[in-house]
């Protein structure tokens, strides 16, 4: 069966809105799934190889601005596609360029960073976790159509039993399938008092890079605060998947959940939902209890105590088991 799939309007999450377009480009990629057995699938005439649940992905050549991509799958069923490409176009040389962003701290914080919690027990510490995106934001999605939104919220759940297992206090931003708006999250541990404030996504490449080679985990923070917090994390999620999948390191953006001078914040991108290796890892409920475990000893390293400049130990003390 082939079926020739036309794909310039009604874009699924890769673009925000109806006849949204890429960037100027030559290559975009695509991603789908097809029976598992399967061992490729045929797109624009060229085999791509299954990953063994089924997922695949490659890249699709749209140098001359096309938008019919043609996929076949070996067994004749139909294949799902996820990431739909949209005509290439053409750059205006009259443009003005944009102004660069100027990137403020969040108007309601203060400017005098919180004192790290090492002197406080587990019970007197509250961790605000955040579920990236959530409702009509799904996020990222994975070859087999499974939402980013929904593997955060999984990772957080874990996470958050994870903490009160060692007696943190832990609030989270949701905990259901809602969407509280991007700048009221960090609200939420300003409210709350909150001693740190770590955010939970799953990444996505840009629409030009293979998502077959893209694969790692990272934590982003803002500042020095957060820098701490987010070395802490990252060293365990290191440890814990050494050899598996890499470590990108810690670092810097100017997400709206990480401008806090006051609570420190962290972004951790746990793994890629649009690689097949990493959709199968994500949901995937003991390597999630493993990633959660690895964050939440991240954390309790940080409470307990000043990192070493790489990030890897507590100060005069190796890091406890997760």
């Amino acid at each position: 069966m082939i079926a020739t799939i036309l794909l310039a309007a009604a874009p699924i999450v890769a673009f925000p809105s109806e006849g949204a377009r890429l960037p100027a480009i030559d290559k975009v990629y695509l991603i789908g799934s097809t029976r598992k057995g399967d061992t490729n699938v045929v797109v624009n005439g060229e085999s791509v190889s299954v990953y063994r649940t089924g997922a695949w992905a490659t890249m699709v050549d749209v140098s001359e601005g096309s938008n019919d991509v043609s996929v076949a799958s070996q067994s004749g069923e139909s294949t799902n596609v996820w990431f739909r490409i949209a005509k290439k176009p053409v750059a205006d040389p009259n443009a003005t360029p944009a102004p660069p962003k100027v990137w403020e701290k969040l108007e309601y914080a203060k400017d005098e960073a919180k004192e790290p919690p090492t002197n406080k027990a587990p019970c007197e510490i509250t961790i605000v976790l955040d579920p990236g995106h959530g409702g009509s934001d799904t996020g990222a999605v994975s070859p087999h159509g499974f939402f980013e939104k929904d593997a955060n919220l999984l990772t957080a759940v874990r996470v958050r039993k994870e903490l009160e297992s060692l007696g943190y206090n832990v609030v989270m931003t949701r905990e259901d399938d809602t969407f509280p708006s991007l700048y009221d999250r960090p609200k939420v541990a300003h409210a709350k008092g909150a001693d740190a404030f770590v955010s939970i996504h799953h990444n996505a490449p840009p629409y030009d890079k293979d998502p077959r080679e893209l694969r790692y985990h990272t934590v982003y923070s803002w500042n020095d605060i957060g820098e701490a917090l987010s070395k802490a994390i990252n060293a365990r999620m290191a440890a814990e998947f050494d050899g598996e999948f890499r470590s990108n390191g810690n670092m810097h953006a100017n997400f709206a959940v990480t401008r806090n001078p006051e609570i420190p914040s962290c972004l951790i991108e746990a793994d890629f939902v649009t690689s097949p290796a990493g959709e199968e890892a994500i949901w995937n409920a003991e390597r999630r209890a493993r990633m959660a475990r690895a964050i939440a000893a991240g954390i309790d390293d940080w409470c307990r105590g000043p990192v070493s400049a790489s990030g890897a130990s507590r100060e005069g003390s190796a890091p406890s088991a997760p």
